[in-house]
């Protein structure tokens, strides 16, 4: 009988899949801005980053309490009685939370400590006042360290409990490419991913590619029984896959995909249509990648943009609103989503829009204190809006905001106590723009240029001019002036020029068609 089983007789089993119920057990990864902050600062101090993978993860752990199993089939066993698990396996609704209670024991012992942030971000500093850090996602550790020598010091610590696969320098993590560049920035991409998605919905090289990932003025409504149970199964799985990209690394279509999920309940034809114009512009840009730059500046805190678009919706005429948040010259921290309220004025729309963004910030620098990145500066937040940010700074209650509720008006009370700071910006530099509304090629291509997106040529190892457009230099020279952007060099290369036409790789059918 295997170790971590034992004989019990039948009367007192109980199945194991009710175990634990109503309890939650997840939470035992870090959150993908998480990792990008990590690795934007490796990227901006030149650390190096290494993983490692942790072999029979689950099977470490030990449970806290009585769990009973019916006989697999092919064992040789007494059929009155049934076996009762000593050690977490996979399968278990808690299998993950007791495995990372076992790590974070070990982690612990080595000297890191699990930052209050983010549960599976741990962080230590040495005697010399440098920062290391680990990233936790289940069993696959991410380390980031100025020194060689502490990475082999955790790898051979945990070696002595677990048997662990060394990885070397990270490549591959969570479907996201890492690339380090000669001058010692970072490039992350989906590309692979991104491939195997369109492969599966049968977009292959003769494909022809978009600009743009939604056509400007597109209106969609929720039409019920519009669509076959055909076109919604497509549908639920392109629009899975696609949130597990925008999540990633690629911001430029966090809003195509957000709008498009609202309509995963019932679609029709037209939303079929919608999503493989977003599957099409992947297609011609599935090198892009997000660009973190080695750089003379220090990190001291983030710098973000805030944006809404008022009444977007038609159907319940509920604003979106987006958000952005950069560290090393690229967006770390990105969103775009409705309002959970009809709003009866752009400043209500855009004010809504800042206290949303003033939560990400407050988090983005919490993290960074606790990652030893001192000292920090109060968050920035560009908005477009002059009057919401008037709102913001003076706590006068006017007839055009006494409706707004307490819980949403976060950003004011953290403007007060200093911890972020407003500033105005046009509304042609607005990089959350991207997140709020469809845009034309010219404009997408200089917000998604200044998100920190590059294109990789297919045939050289650094990136190349090849789409993408630039920002103004008065809001680049704001946020470089802050301390927490800085424009990549012009030898990382660029996106192409706004506007210029996809590459034409012919057409053909698709499922749905």
């Amino acid at each position: 009988m295997p170790s971590c089983l034992t004989a019990a007789p039948t009367a007192t089993s109980s199945s194991a899949s009710r175990t634990g119920g109503g309890i939650l057990f997840l939470h035992t990864v870090a959150r993908f801005s998480s990792i990008r902050c990590l690795l934007a600062l490796a990227a901006a101090n030149g650390y190096h980053v290494h993983q490692a993978d942790i072999d029979k993860a689950y099977l470490h752990g030990e449970l806290d309490h009585d769990i009973w199993m019916t006989t697999p089939r092919g064992f040789d066993f007494p059929s009155d009685k049934v076996l009762r698990l000593r050690r977490s396996i996979y399968g278990l609704k808690q299998a993950g939370r007791i495995w990372n209670r076992h790590i974070d024991t070990s982690l612990r012992n080595l000297g890191y400590k699990a930052t209050g942030t983010d549960h599976c971000i741990y962080s230590c500093i040495d005697d010399q006042q440098r920062p290391h850090y680990i990233a936790l996602y289940v069993d696959d550790l991410l380390i980031v360290s100025p020194a060689l020598d502490e990475i082999e010091r955790v790898i051979s610590g945990l070696e002595q409990r677990y048997g662990v696969k060394r990885l070397g320098p990270a490549e591959y993590i969570l479907g996201i490419q890492i690339r380090r560049l000669d001058d010692g920035s970072i490039a992350l991409s989906q590309e692979r991913y991104i491939m195997d998605v369109l492969a599966r919905f049968h977009f292959d090289t003769t494909t022809r590619g978009t600009t743009v990932p939604m056509t400007p003025g597109l209106s969609l409504t929720a039409i019920p029984g519009q669509g076959t149970e055909r076109i919604r199964s497509w549908y639920l799985q392109a629009i899975g896959s696609l949130l597990y990209i925008s999540l990633g690394t690629r911001p430029d279509i966090a809003f195509a995909v957000s709008y498009l999920s609202r309509f995963a309940n019932n679609p029709g034809r037209r939303h079929w249509i919608a999503v493989k114009h977003v599957l099409r512009y992947l297609r011609a840009t599935y090198r892009d990648e997000l660009l973190y730059a080695r750089g003379p500046a220090k990190v001291t805190g983030v710098v973000g943009y805030s944006d809404a678009n008022w009444g977007a919706c038609v159907d319940t005429s509920i604003s979106t609103m987006g958000y952005v948040f950069y560290l090393a010259g690229a967006a770390v921290s990105w969103s775009s989503k409705r309002q959970t309220r009809v709003a009866d004025s752009t400043t209500d729309a855009e004010y809504l829009a800042l206290s949303h963004a003033g939560k990400e910030a407050i988090y983005l620098n919490q993290l960074l204190s606790e990652l030893h990145v001192c000292p920090i500066a109060a968050a920035h937040i560009f908005t477009d809006n002059e009057a919401a940010a008037a709102v913001a700074h003076d706590p006068v209650r006017t007839s055009g905001t006494r409706h707004i509720r307490l819980r949403e008006h976060f950003v004011r009370d953290m403007v007060n106590r200093g911890d972020i700071s407003l500033s105005h910006v046009g509304t042609a530099d607005m990089v959350a723009d991207v997140f709020t509304k469809a845009l034309g090629p010219k404009i997408f291509g200089t917000h998604c240029y200044a998100l920190g997106l590059r294109t990789r040529h297919p045939r050289l190892k650094s990136t190349s001019r090849s789409r993408g457009g630039g920002c103004e230099e008065s809001t680049l020279r704001s946020a470089q002036d802050l301390g927490a952007r800085s424009e990549p060099g012009a030898d990382l290369g660029a996106r192409s020029e706004p506007g210029a036409p996809a590459q034409d790789l012919g057409a053909r059918s698709e499922p749905g068609t």
